[in-house]
């Protein structure tokens, strides 16, 4: 699951998703935009829901918008033993900068270390700041 908040005009999609799967040095998987990767490219601004994808809130690429969407890869897992590392870009090159959250689940036997405290309710959650970014101060004049 991955949500986006808008601090700038336009759509953060276009960063391409990367999986690195066991301490790979390169990843294994280099997608071509987050769009894609959820499933709805030419179409990015209608909600949908699928078994498998969907694209729950969308509110506009302004700032302070909002885009809600899951993809669950039961058809395709990725599967891993030692570790994995998902990261997507923020706009083309990650030239951007919106607030990405993102919740992902997996299987997992036992035992495990203990995981990390999540930051405090009050860091979590999202403010709009104007970051401005390439070609975005003209809009807000």
């Amino acid at each position: 699951m991955m949500s986006i908040f808008n601090n700038q005009w336009g759509g953060w999609n276009e960063g391409d998703e990367m999986i690195w799967i066991d301490g790979e040095k390169e990843p294994r998987i280099h997608g071509t935009g987050g769009e894609d990767c959820f499933n709805a490219a030419w179409e990015y601004s209608k909600l949908f829901a699928t078994p498998q994808v969907g694209l729950v809130e969308f509110t506009g690429e302004q700032p302070g918008g909002r885009y809600i969407m899951y993809r669950w890869h039961l058809e395709a897992p990725i599967r891993f033993h030692k570790s994995i590392k998902v990261t997507i870009e923020d706009g083309n090159t990650s030239m951007r900068s919106d607030n990405i959250y993102s919740v992902a689940y997996w299987y997992q036997m036992e035992p495990h270390v203990p995981f990390a405290l999540l930051p405090p309710v009050e860091q979590r959650i999202p403010k709009t700041i104007w970051t401005g970014g390439a070609g975005q101060d003209a809009k807000m004049k």
